[in-house]
């Protein structure tokens, strides 16, 4: 682990890169704080604008919805007046006193009330008493009254019903009135209802009268609608409008906004934490620099004090060779004789130093050939580094050395200088992982071997070598989902063979499994390569057809229900003949079938073909 050196021991470069990563945060986070304040900003000022829009237009809905409701309660004055007198008139006939509901309209007296339009039926006596009660009012006059629907009628339902009164009046006294009922919704035109408004009448002092039911309107919420006068009676409408276009137009905003906001930020994030990683490399880096230089100088130092002290005590190059801890031989260039050696090398080869030296260098080498090529490439290179040799041990023990070699000169004499480094320990543990290497591939090909026997055994049937049921089944399931998913057909069949319990109580069960395995040659002879065959249980086999409709793979299979009965084969000294029944069913294209389907269908086929005499094939199509 690289050491931390002090604030003022580190390199400018790694000081600038930390000054720069506080810097570059500092600023992510302004940005992040400046943009995000302006989606806010832009959010709310959104707001505004469509506040004010949405005003607007709830302004222009209650301008357009009382003029309609104004029309509407003009028109239906017109027509109630042609039922003021008892005579009756076209005009009064062909009058529909629409928006009334269903078109009915009563005439009440003080004693009775009477219906003059519409499907019969009785007016409620709340209705009819709310109506006296009104004639009797001071306040009546011969105009087109509007009333809230009494209190014992409010049923759900009937929240925006009205009750229309006429009165009829003669000299000053009203003793009757036309009345009726009418929805608020009836009153408006079908475009104003579009975006589902909450929309109310009110009386003069603010009362609800009726209303859609969408809001509450009462004293607390009244100042968050607008209202407007009607100018047919004196009643006011209400009206809360959200137009669904500017909420869906502010929603779309918003999202786009906070989502371009969010993509923003994250991208900013991701370079900050990018940048954070190439400062941080950097400041790692220089670091390590600043921190080589110091242990580059040092050890500089530490040599340059080294060789003043050799200088000083004038020590040979014998005294130099023996501070080196690998093997040091020095060898004359030309009688290849060996000079002098340090202990290292002494200790590697197994001899005194004193022995070494009346050795000549080809005669410590295991192979002198490899000598000589040594010597050859340092006479053409002037240099060997790093080649093994094997070399002689005088204690008969394998020794393996890395062996270097270069010219020098040596007390005034011409002299190759050659380094041992030990490795035997290295040769003998790669020696050990090569035989571990290849004892593990034996284990390996052996294991694989097993494997393959026992997926044999596991997925095949030991008399005849074909599938057995389990392999059948998985290997056809997934042959039918491979098909269902490219839209192709799959056939299979189901194979019998004929008397096959007369051969076993006749021949024996061995001339019964020499009939099995017979068949099963001619099997896998017969079908094409992208077919699979399996036997189910017995003498009870399966064929899978990949690719082949139910007309081919009734064919081949009455190709081979041919050959199988123009053959015959001989056991034990008898000569036998075999002869099967089959069923064939295929699947649709495009048709998600099912195994056992398919396999119930070519079973009842077979079925047939027992039925019709055996030794024959027949079809079934799902």
């Amino acid at each position: 682990m690289t050491p931390t050196l002090p604030p003022e021991q580190q390199a400018p470069e790694a000081q600038r890169a930390r000054r720069l990563l506080r810097l570059s945060w500092v600023l992510a986070l302004l940005v992040l704080a400046v943009m995000w304040g302006g989606v806010i900003e832009g959010l709310r000022q959104r707001q505004s604008l469509l506040s004010a829009q949405q005003q607007t237009q709830q302004a222009e809905w209650l301008r357009l919805s009382s003029a309609a409701v104004d029309d509407r309660l003009r028109n239906l004055y017109k027509e109630l007046q042609l039922f003021a007198n008892d005579q009756p008139s076209l005009a009064r006939d062909a009058t529909q006193l629409f928006p009334l509901q269903g078109g009915s309209l009563w005439l009440v007296d003080a004693s009775q009330q009477q219906q003059l339009r519409g499907q019969q039926q009785a007016l409620s006596a709340a209705a009819a008493l709310q109506v006296r009660q009104w004639l009797q009012s001071p306040a009546v006059h011969p105009a087109l009254t509007v009333l809230p629907l009494p209190v014992i009628d409010k049923r759900p339902g009937n929240s925006e019903l009205l009750q229309v009164v006429l009165p009829l009046c003669e000299l000053e006294r009203c003793h009757s009135a036309l009345t009726g009922f009418l929805r608020v919704s009836e009153l408006l035109d079908p475009e104003q209802l579009v975006d589902h408004p909450a929309y109310a009448v009110l009386d003069i002092n603010g009362s609800v009268l009726a209303s859609n039911g969408s809001m509450d309107f009462n004293g607390d919420n009244l100042t968050q609608v607008a209202t407007t006068r009607l100018g047919q009676v004196p009643l006011l409408l209400a009206a809360n409008y959200r137009s669904s276009q500017i909420i869906r137009s502010f929603n779309l905003f918003a999202l786009s906004l906070l989502g371009v906001a969010l993509v923003l930020s994250c991208l900013l994030l991701l370079m900050m934490w990018r940048i954070n990683q190439i400062l941080l490399h950097v400041e790692h880096s220089s670091s390590q620099f600043n921190h080589a230089q110091q242990l580059l100088a040092l050890t500089n130092s530490s040599l340059r004090e080294k060789m003043r002290t050799l200088i000083d005590e004038q020590r040979d190059q014998q005294t130099l060779i023996e501070t080196v801890q690998v093997g040091v031989l020095i060898v004359d260039a030309s009688e290849l004789s060996i000079l002098t050696s340090n202990d290292a090398a002494a200790r590697m080869l197994g001899m005194s130093r004193q022995m070494l030296q009346r050795q000549t260098l080809p005669a410590l080498f295991h192979n002198p050939q490899r000598c000589e090529e040594l010597l050859a490439v340092l006479q053409e290179q002037q240099i060997v580094t790093d080649r093994e040799a094997q070399l002689n041990n005088h204690n008969h023990k394998v020794c393996w050395s890395m062996t270097s070699m270069r010219y020098l000169q040596f007390r005034e004499r011409h002299a190759i200088a050659v380094s041992l480094i030990d490795i035997t320990e290295r040769i003998a543990h790669a020696q050990r992982l090569q035989d571990e290497k290849q004892a593990t591939e034996r284990a390996l090909a052996q294991l694989q071997a097993t494997q393959h026997e026992l997926y044999q055994r596991a997925t095949l049937d030991d008399l005849t070598g074909l599938a057995n049921r389990r392999h059948f089944l998985s290997f056809a399931g997934k042959a039918l989902e491979r098909a269902r998913l490219a839209d192709d057909t799959v056939a299979v069949a189901l194979i019998d063979l004929d008397h096959f319990k007369n051969i076993n109580d006749r021949y024996g069960h061995a001339a019964g499994d020499a009939a099995l395995q017979h068949f099963a040659s001619n099997l896998r002879a017969a079908l094409p390569d992208s077919a699979m065959a399996g036997r189910m249980g017995g003498e009870e086999f399966a064929l899978l057809l990949p690719d082949t409709s139910l007309g081919e793979a009734h064919a081949i299979v009455d190709v081979l229900r041919n050959g199988i009965a123009a053959q015959s084969f001989h056991t034990d000294g008898q000569q036998l003949q075999l002869t099967f029944s089959a069923g064939v069913a295929a699947s649709r294209n495009g048709h998600a079938h099912d195994l056992s389907e398919l396999l119930k269908l070519a079973d009842k086929a077979l079925y047939r073909a027992k039925a019709n005499g055996r030794n024959c094939v027949e079809s079934s199509a799902p």
